[in-house]
């Protein structure tokens, strides 16, 4: 059922069968999950976890913001994408319950962003640059793919789950896919021309250096991507990226404009913020750094940063709640590295809790750039951090049970 959800919701989304948003077929298998997930925790056969809780006090915070927010319906829609997204957080954390249902859901997963990732690389278009810089011509069709940064940040995310896939695959063929999968992967990220999209890769690559138990096959690795990135990077790539050191001119300077009115609406409404999809709207206002006649042109707008959004829009309350999830999810990952000690036989999910840590940095830093908050990167990077947690625990506890039961035997 999982499966056939995200199936369903992916196909439709990116456009690939058009036909699915007319049946409206993911509707009612969302909302058959929904009932499942209802079912089951009334019949008290699962425990919501800490960050389930935590969601949904946002998703409470957001539906309370509706009645405060000076565009209600905006307010809502941001509600209501958030409601519908956590039910794919609940529909995971739920279903999956072993190892195997977890690699067939990451195998789905990581495939599709193969496909996506050969259609960015086939879609590039030397003659796409303009004074703007480079627009990709392609397109998911999807809130959460829109342009070359939202592309980008979503391979970025999704690079170390395919690696993890190649490292646990132990057939020829396997290894093969998964292997030129990744680096399919890796390469579109470089096509996109995405300046957040290279600051997410490189922090996410240096701080699995930093942390890599053996740093210097870490090391070495990291030069082969560096050095395969430097041949087949087109030539104009590189000079994007200079760009981004030009603070005082373009994008920067008009994030920096943006980020100081999300913090001029924290301070006029710092315990629940301003509302759910309002930073736009109230963005004429607050926009001081604009002249009398370019602020109504601000209307609508995006802040480019999950972080000042989150301020803007849901105050203190906000990000308390969002930021003990991310807390906890760092926690729960290092909880897992501890119990792989003990247990995990397979190295499976030790080893998949690793590259969760890594797809976590490889969202937060370029977050700081995009306007992610309503995006499902975090809400489902949560969910599978939340069944590692239970299956390594569950491993470990069987661990320790095994040889008591050997004993018994031999009695």
């Amino acid at each position: 059922m999982l499966l056939l959800f995200l199936l369903f919701e992916y196909l439709r989304l990116h456009a690939i069968l058009p036909i699915l948003g007319a049946l409206q077929v993911q509707t009612v298998v969302t909302a058959a999950l929904l009932l499942i997930v209802i079912a089951q925790t009334a019949r008290g056969g699962v425990h919501l976890s800490r960050q389930s809780w935590l969601f949904l006090g946002f998703l409470g915070l957001a539906v309370f913001t509706i009645i405060a927010a000076t565009n209600q319906f905006r307010a809502y829609q941001f509600a209501y994408g958030l409601s519908l997204t956590l039910i794919g957080f609940f529909a995971i954390t739920h279903i999956v319950q072993n190892e195997r249902d977890l690699r067939r859901f990451l195998s789905l997963l990581v495939s599709i962003h193969i496909y996506l990732a050969t259609r960015v690389i086939l879609g590039y278009n030397p003659a796409g640059f303009n004074p703007q810089g480079y627009a990709t011509a392609f397109s998911a069709g999807s809130y959460f793919l829109g342009d070359e940064n939202d592309v980008a940040l979503a391979m970025t995310v999704i690079l170390p789950l395919a690696i993890h896939l190649l490292r646990q695959n132990r057939s020829s063929l396997g290894r093969l896919f998964w292997g030129a999968g990744s680096v399919v992967i890796l390469l579109s990220i470089i096509f996109t021309f995405s300046r957040g999209g290279f600051i997410g890769l490189t922090a996410l690559l240096l701080y699995w250096v930093v942390t890599s138990k053996n740093r210097g096959k870490a090391f070495g690795i990291l030069c082969m991507i560096v050095a395969l990135v430097v041949i087949v990077a087109p030539s104009r790539y590189w000079e994007r990226m200079e760009t981004i050191q030009d603070t005082d001119s373009g994008t920067a300077m008009r994030r920096r404009d943006n980020w100081a009115a999300a913090r001029r609406m924290f301070y006029d409404s710092p315990i629940w913020g301003v509302g759910g999809n309002n930073f736009g709207v109230l963005l004429p206002e607050y926009s001081i750094g604009y002249s009398e006649e370019q602020r109504p042109t601000q209307w609508g707008r995006a802040s480019h940063s999950m972080y000042f959004d989150l301020m803007a829009m849901f105050g203190l309350v906000g990000m308390l709640l969002i930021g003990s999830v991310l807390v906890l999810n760092f926690r729960d990952l290092r909880l897992v590295s501890v119990v792989r000690l003990e247990g995990d036989r397979s190295g499976s999910i030790g080893h998949l809790a690793d590259s969760l840590r890594l797809s976590l940095v490889g969202f937060l830093v370029p977050a700081a750039f995009l306007s992610v908050l309503g995006y499902p990167h975090l809400y489902y990077l949560t969910a599978l951090i939340v069944v590692v947690r239970r299956l390594a625990l569950a491993e470990s506890t069987q661990v320790a049970i095994e040889p008591m039961g050997v004993l018994e035997r031999t009695q």
